[in-house]
């Protein structure tokens, strides 16, 4: 069937998701004709480029749109800040199963009480990094160590009690800009002033990415923490802070315990530096 309807016409066109519409009729893009291996496929448009010929990306990446950035609408000592993470953070034994890749759901887990992260209590549930240092210290992945001592000295208002989780590793768009809207619905609950999100590998970083976006539409404000800036700069992250590594965004293993915890502590204030800027 697939064949003959080849035969019958020379391209077969398909609109990608979230291009519907008459002003998008120029992002048709031809099905892949599987009779030609990839690779061939791929050479043919190489040189069609190189030549300055006339070629169809099987792909079409959509721009991203202009973000509605909100500011923080308290003083950072009144305000109220949840922690979130795409590097699949979950209590040990990952009771409710979050799958490791292409999650598609966030859970919630209280952190009342807790002054930090301990290793005994919780585990990482994520393919697209190597998981062995956040494991020995979650701090690493969300300071909740820092975020205390900060909401104890005056610093922050109030530290959130439940942190969101998931897996954004190979996630697509769609599905992160999906889930980000389920997940500021959630959000709007626990009556947050602002946010903080951690991201680990290229696709998780780009998943937060487009979560924050949504979490930002519902007028709440969003810091990104991740080691691949560029990801999070192209798909339209505006406060963005470099993290450490892709493995420990808040840590550095090589550092003494007292050491690593004040450059946490100093990547923290700059997180916090970053939500308080005023953006137009």
């Amino acid at each position: 069937m697939f064949e003959s309807m080849l035969e019958r016409s020379e391209y077969i066109y398909s609109i990608p998701d979230g291009l519907t519409g008459e002003k998008n009729q120029d992002n048709i893009v031809p099905f892949i004709n599987y009779k030609e291996a990839a690779p061939k496929r791929c050479l043919e448009m190489l040189l069609k480029k190189h030549r300055g010929e006339h070629f169809q990306s099987e792909v079409i990446m959509v721009s991203p749109e202009k973000p509605k950035i909100p500011n923080l609408h308290k003083k950072l000592n009144e305000a109220k800040i949840l922690l979130m993470t795409d590097g699949g953070l979950v209590p040990k034994g990952n009771p409710e199963e979050l799958p490791s890749t292409n999650a598609k759901i966030c859970l919630a887990y209280s952190i009342q009480g807790c002054e930090a992260l301990k290793p005994d209590k919780y585990e990482v549930s994520h393919q697209g990094y190597d998981n062995q240092y956040v494991n020995a210290d979650p701090n690493r992945l969300l300071p909740v160590d820092i975020m205390r001592e900060l909401e104890k000295e005056g610093i922050i208002g109030k530290l959130c009690d439940i942190f969101l989780t998931t897996a954004g590793v190979m996630t697509s768009t769609e599905e992160s800009i999906r889930l980000g809207k389920r997940i500021a619905s959630l959000i709007r609950q626990y009556e947050v002033d602002a946010v903080i999100i951690t991201s680990a590998c290229g696709t998780s970083t780009r998943c937060g990415t487009y979560i924050g976006k949504e979490i930002e539409n519902i007028g709440i404000p969003v810091v990104q923490v991740t080691n691949l800036t560029r990801i999070a700069i192209d798909s339209g992250s505006v406060r963005i802070v470099k993290g450490n590594n892709v493995c420990y965004p808040f840590g550095n293993p090589q550092l003494p315990l007292e050491q690593e915890k004040e450059q946490r502590r100093r990547l923290v204030m700059e997180t916090l530096n970053q939500l308080q800027q005023v953006i137009e």
